[in-house]
């Protein structure tokens, strides 16, 4: 599903050219649950926001189902990461005058079509399969941790998109709820077969994963 060939990723500094990501290779199969390991500094986060074209590669392509989207236009490119990819950060980034169901409703109204009371059903059915029908009406300050993660997951999930990119989605989190996360991305991922790819410092989680990639000195061994 997912392709890259050849990525590498630069940025210029006072001190000169960094580079981030050195010629990476990889592929990740439809369905598949890929675990990206390695210390901080390494590029995982580089690689996961070029991945979900929030960025764009310095030299090399990234592929979906064949079609290089690093060759797409910045107008192409909006429209097929909305329809495409979803996204969970370490921090929720929810808009805390919202409530629940209503930043789990964002994307969708971002989208357009449908009409607000079909992207209210869909956003509280994501909450309730989430455990969080009796949270719909609060606001991310009347949640706690692992609560607000859950909302940015449904968040995630509202357009259906065929992968999900999560950069350190328990790395703000304390070990039970981390847990309790993870074995919702993992439950997602058989039920509804969607695409992981998961950058993590967490071993024990990444294990559960179909495969670790180990990222060092911006390249995957």
């Amino acid at each position: 599903m997912i392709e890259t060939r050849e990525l590498s990723k630069s940025f210029s500094a006072p001190a000169g050219e960094i580079k981030v990501l050195r010629g990476i290779d990889l592929s990740v199969a439809s369905g598949e649950m890929v675990a990206v390991m390695g210390s901080s500094g390494v590029g995982k986060s580089t690689l996961l926001h070029i991945l979900g074209t929030l960025d764009r590669p310095t030299s090399g392509a990234v592929f979906y189902d064949g079609a290089e989207v690093s060759a797409m236009s910045q107008q192409e490119l909006t429209s097929f990461r909305n329809s495409t990819i979803g996204f969970v950060f370490q921090f929720h980034h929810l808009l805390p005058e919202f409530t629940a169901v209503e930043n789990v409703m964002m994307p969708s109204l971002i989208a357009g079509p449908p009409e607000s009371i079909v992207a209210r059903e869909r956003a509280r059915t994501l909450l309730e399969e989430l455990g969080l029908g009796h949270r719909v009406a609060h606001r991310p300050g009347e949640l706690s941790g692992g609560e607000q993660q859950r909302v940015a997951v449904a968040r995630s999930l509202i357009l259906n998109p065929a992968v999900v990119l999560a950069d350190e989605p328990t790395g703000n989190l304390d070990t039970t709820i981390g847990n309790e996360l993870f074995d919702l991305l993992v439950k997602i991922n058989k039920v509804r077969g969607t695409t992981f790819v998961i950058a993590t410092h967490n071993e024990a989680l990444a294990r559960r994963c179909h495969r670790v990639l180990q990222m060092v000195d911006g390249q995957i061994l």
